[in-house]
């Protein structure tokens, strides 16, 4: 099943995701949890971090990388590379707003914008 695959083109690929959705995501979560700026606003997330801690969200991730790995692998067996594009693009867009909502958390601006937001 893995004889012909490249897994540098796939890291390649799933670079931005890395970056953004796995990485930025993890450390700006860590880093407003630990210094009192907000809280795991996801139940299921928040339920695993209380029993087994960081670990939890790094184990989520790679278990994410891992159903990435399988997409890919779907797609490009089938010749569709343009839906494994779409599909790692829309994970990259993902992690691009959680990191910014994370970091809007991080500076305080997030109350007045969601205050804003949610009074219209």
């Amino acid at each position: 099943m893995l004889k012909n695959v490249d897994f540098g083109e796939f890291f390649h690929d799933l670079r931005y995701v890395l970056i953004f959705y796995v990485l930025g995501d993890l450390l700006t979560t860590v880093f407003a949890i630990e210094n009192g700026m907000g809280y795991e606003a996801n139940f299921l997330i928040a339920v695993l971090l209380d029993y087994f801690g960081y670990y939890s969200i790094v184990i989520l991730k790679l278990i994410f990388i891992s159903f990435c790995f399988l997409d890919y692998l779907y797609l490009k067996r089938r010749g569709y590379r343009s839906m494994w594009d779409i599909t790692r693009h829309m994970i990259t867009l993902l992690g691009i707003l959680v990191v910014i909502n994370n970091l809007l958390v991080i500076s305080g601006l997030w109350v007045p914008i969601y205050s804003f937001i949610y009074s219209i």
